[in-house]
Formats: C-alpha cells, sequence, structure tokens
C-alpha cells in the first residue's frame, strides 16, 4: 500500500499548500465561495505532476478497497473530482477485477433547478437500475457540493447513494453535521487538521506559528472574516 507520508510529502514538496502570514500585513487568499483565508489546499493541481498525482490515486483506491466499499458507479464532481474520479475508477475496476462505469456531474454547487447535470449515463445500458453509486471529490470543505450531487443522483436519477469519497477532507464540523442529516458516509485519505497540517510543521514546510494561523481560521470562518472587516457566506 502506498505510503501517506510520502503522498503528503510530494503534495507540499509541489506546492500544493500555501499559507500566508495575514497577521503580518500579508493579503489573504479570496475563495470561490467569496470568503477569504490564510490558507488554499490546491489537491487538484496535483493533476499535472504524474509523481504526486499516481501515488496519491493508488492510496485513494487502496484505502477505499479496505473500507470494502462497493459501487457500480463512480460519480465525479466536476469542481475537482473530474479527473481523480476517472483515475480511481480505472484502479478500482483493474483492483477488484470488474466493471466500474464512470460519469461526471456539473453544476451541483446550484441549489435547486431540474437542468441534466450528469454526463455519461445517457442511453448507457452499462449503468444498472438502482446502481450502488459513490460521489467522489478531491476535496471536502463543507460539503454543500458532496450533498447537492448526492441528492441529485438519489432524486433525479433513483440511484443508491450512501457513500461519498475525497482525497483530502477539511474536518470541517458544519461538514460533518451536514453529511450526517443527509445520510451519506464520507471516506477520506488525508484530513487537513489531524495529517497535512502537522506533517507540514514536522517536516519543516511551515512554521508553528503561520500554521497556526491557519488553524485560528478553521476553527471559526465567519469570526476571521468578520473580525478582518470582511462579509462572510454562510454554508460554502
Amino acid at each position: 500500500m502506498t505510503n501517506k507520508k510520502e503522498v503528503m510529502r510530494r503534495i507540499l514538496e509541489s506546492g500544493g499548500v500555501e499559507i500566508r502570514d495575514v497577521n503580518g500585513g500579508a493579503d489573504p487568499f479570496l475563495y470561490s465561495s467569496g470568503n477569504r483565508g490564510p490558507g488554499y489546499v490546491d489537491i487538484k493541481g496535483r493533476v499535472g505532476w504524474d509523481s504526486v498525482f499516481e501515488p496519491m490515486m493508488a492510496l485513494f483506491a487502496d484505502h477505499l478497497i479496505a473500507q470494502k466499499i462497493e459501487c457500480d458507479l463512480i460519480v465525479g464532481m466536476m469542481t475537482g473530482g473530474a479527473l481523480p474520479g476517472y483515475r480511481l475508477k480505472q484502479l478500482l475496476s483493474e483492483k477488484m477485477g470488474r466493471r466500474i462505469i464512470y460519469i461526471y456531474q456539473r453544476g451541483a454547487r446550484k441549489i435547486g433547478g431540474h437542468q441534466e447535470l450528469d454526463t455519461g449515463d445517457r442511453n448507457n445500458s452499462f449503468i444498472p437500475a438502482q446502481s450502488k453509486t459513490l460521489i467522489v471529490e478531491e476535496l471536502v470543505n463543507f460539503a454543500e457540493t458532496t450533498v447537492n450531487g448526492a441528492t441529485y443522483e438519489r432524486e433525479e436519477k433513483g440511484r443508491i447513494v450512501t457513500d461519498a469519497a475525497t482525497v483530502l477532507f477539511y474536518q470541517n464540523p458544519v461538514a460533518v453535521e451536514r453529511l450526517k442529516a443527509h445520510n451519506i458516509n464520507l471516506h477520506w485519505i488525508i484530513g487537513l487538521r489531524d495529517d497535512l497540517l502537522p506533517f507540514a510543521v514536522d517536516e519543516g514546510f511551515f512554521t508553528k506559528k503561520i500554521v497556526d494561523q491557519y488553524y485560528e481560521f478553521l476553527d471559526n470562518p465567519e469570526v476571521w472574516n468578520i473580525s478582518r472587516g470582511f462579509q462572510f457566506f454562510e454554508g460554502r
């Protein structure tokens, strides 16, 4: 099995984590949600580094197999899980010795509407009715996209969705409650709080002082933004 520490090292060495000294005067990152923060983790960008992406995906596949996750269909979320989801489908099919179908879903950040979001399932006879479906993302923060994606597959496509999987989980309490409320079991290989940030400090990629600023943000993003004069957008 691929070593988690080695995968984290490669993520860090390839520049996949950035933390700014906002308390020291640096500008914070502006996220797609409209919120700001001192840190940015770019997992989807690791697709540009085979030496990072391939071991990361091998670890992902091995973890799901060890967890005995069964699926007929993988849905990659276009917010960042499309390529990881496709590679995961290849690895799981190979390692488990059976067919797993892959499609991708776009637009899951938007709530409501009845437009077609999936690509790859139209006239696809390989996708059985009530397929056991796994939602895949590259990272999960507030889990809004995860929940919206699972809800769409359940309600619009009649698929069975009990599990979702991600490379990195922010371990956000809001996400934990949201996933629980929608009966979704989330599986991940790297926790931002418990794994990646402590490892980054231990290995000298960042100082404890700078990482503590990120923890301050993660503890309460709303307070962090408002106390610095920024608007906070709930649940994104």
